[in-house]
């Protein structure tokens, strides 16, 4: 038994003898989680095979040596290619490992870039912010912000396309409907103050205005935005008739009213903050515009 046969034509279709995938990357045959548990059975019975290997030869050694012969060189091709599968299941779930670290990294930089981003373009706004101003404040140099994002445009957008994400996603135009919304966005007028999200939110729709080649990306997310917060005006609409006793239809969607609530309430809370930052009485602005809100909301 020649040891090509088992060996070359045992090596599964879609790995390549440096261990990697088709294109020989390591990206395209991700390791399993069971790599390693895989990779010691494989070196524990390669052991084995070895010990048996020379038991058995020395058994039939006195009863056919050539049939001795044959079963130990059998085992021992056996043996060589349990020690390679397992070398080359190692190599795979190193270079898997090594690959998630570097993604990790590249994660981590782009996080770091973008969190730097929006502290400075909310204090510089977009035209005072520069490049190597956010690099510095990230920690990195301008040729890593380079490397994520092609321009400062390209970071912008890719900023406003975050936050408006996780605003849709976690801002108070989410989750279930609980009746309370009033109270949710006239809390938000009160924080929204000393927050400099605000003079980045103000930020981006300057931005998307002063920019028309930026509203093929910024418009579609303000728009999912907006009708978000009118998803949620309707679920607090069907919860405050529900608790004055009527049975609204669970599955009804968004009105017109809805929606020109929730633009009005976007208003509302947008101007109602940006005074709260300037005046010289920000409660009574902010408990202003948390009585607009309920108005818009109860009306």
């Amino acid at each position: 038994m020649a040891r090509s046969s088992w060996h070359d034509h045992n090596r599964p279709d879609d790995t390549r003898p440096d261990g990697t995938g088709r294109e020989g990357t390591g990206h395209d045959q991700p390791a399993r989680p069971d790599d390693d548990t895989v990779g010691a059975a494989t070196r524990a019975i390669a052991d084995a095979t070895a010990a048996l290997t020379k038991l058995l030869g020395n058994q039939l050694a006195s009863v056919s040596t050539e049939l001795g012969d044959a079963i130990a060189t059998s085992l021992r091709d056996a043996a060589r290619g349990l020690a390679d599968a397992s070398e080359t299941v190692e190599r795979r779930s190193g270079g898997q490992r090594a690959d998630e670290r570097r993604r990790a990294r590249v994660d981590r930089t782009r996080a770091d870039l973008l969190a730097a981003a929006g502290r400075v373009f909310a204090a510089q706004g977009y035209e005072g912010a520069s490049v190597g101003d956010i690099a510095a404040e990230a920690g990195y140099t301008k040729g890593a912000l380079y490397a994520h994002f092609g321009s400062k445009s390209d970071l912008f957008v890719a900023l406003a396309r975050e936050r408006l994400d996780c605003d849709r996603s976690t801002g108070p135009a989410a989750g279930p409907a609980t009746g309370d919304l009033a109270d949710e966005l006239s809390a938000g007028i009160a924080a929204t103050g000393d927050d400099p999200s605000m003079l980045l939110a103000l930020e981006m729709l300057a931005y998307a205005v002063r920019h028309p080649e930026a509203r093929d990306d910024l418009g579609p997310l303000f728009d999912t935005s907006l009708q978000a917060l009118a998803e949620r005006v309707r679920d607090d609409r069907l919860a405050r008739s529900r608790s004055a006793g009527s049975e609204p239809d669970p599955t009804a969607g968004v009105t017109r009213d809805d929606l020109d609530t929730a633009l009005g309430l976007l208003a509302v809370t947008n101007v109602s903050a940006m005074l709260a930052a300037i005046t010289d009485d920000p409660r009574t602005v902010a408990a202003a515009g948390g009585r607009l809100v309920d108005r818009l909301l109860t009306r």
